[in-house]
């Protein structure tokens, strides 16, 4: 019976396997907070085009309301920083995500250095067995003739 195949770096692969997805999460969740920085940039735009149209409709003509126009000023201003500081922290993020996909790739090469050595040592073990298997076919064949000759022999003898 011939023993099965073992490779005894197993644990280890089945680490850097872990490893490598543990990045892929990172990646994952650094993707999905770029995401939500730009929507939050998008909406933030979207209420300064609405209080700039709101400053805009109480110019027309008539009467000039200066303390809605000055809270609406007020008002953009404030979303304009919050726009800066959330562009500053995506650019943040961006970076960071470079980082962590520099990591995914290096734990991706370490796990993939381990897969093809367990697929040589499975060729190997594969060949091997192939080898085993082989001999052990010929060496029936051949105890077979020897023993159909003998046979053989017998019957020419009596």
């Amino acid at each position: 019976m011939a023993k099965r195949f073992v490779f005894r770096l197993e644990t280890l692969l089945r680490i850097r396997q872990q490893r490598e997805e543990r990045h892929q999460r990172i990646v994952a969740g650094r993707l999905r907070q770029i995401q939500q920085a730009q929507r939050q940039i998008t909406d933030l735009e979207r209420q300064m085009r609405a209080g700039q149209e709101a400053i805009r409709a109480g110019q027309r003509p008539g009467r000039i309301d200066l303390q809605q126009a000055l809270h609406y000023r007020h008002w953009i201003g404030h979303l304009h920083k919050n726009v800066l500081e959330t562009q500053g922290h995506l650019g943040y993020l961006e970076a960071e995500l470079v980082r962590e996909r520099v990591a995914l790739a290096e734990a991706a090469r370490q796990r993939k250095i381990l897969d093809k050595l367990k697929e040589r040592q499975w060729q190997r073990y594969r060949r091997g067995e192939d080898r085993r298997e082989v001999n052990e076919a010929d060496e029936m064949a051949t105890v077979r003739f020897v023993f159909d000759r003998g046979a053989k022999r017998e019957l020419v003898h009596t």
